[in-house]
């Protein structure tokens, strides 16, 4: 579980560099991990709003608070 969320987090670091005026911070231990969004460069599109955009893709994510989207996988991986 350490190894992949290491890969998992260098993979949402290398977004976080594309995108910084979007993604504040990643941050995580293990598979669990979080994705601070920057608010007020995306205001008024909240956390739940890229949560909702996200299952549309296949990609289950929750919103922790209106700019944190906590992300982990299925235990069964």
């Amino acid at each position: 579980a350490l190894e992949m969320g290491d890969a998992f987090r260098q993979l949402l670091g290398e977004i976080q560099q594309r995108f910084p005026q979007i993604i504040k911070e990643v941050r995580g231990k293990g598979l669990l991990n979080a994705v601070e969004l920057n608010g007020q460069s995306l205001a008024p599109i909240t956390a739940f709003d890229v949560c909702l955009k996200l299952k549309e893709r296949g990609i289950l994510a929750k919103p922790t608070h209106d700019t944190i989207i906590r992300l982990a996988p299925p235990l069964c991986i």
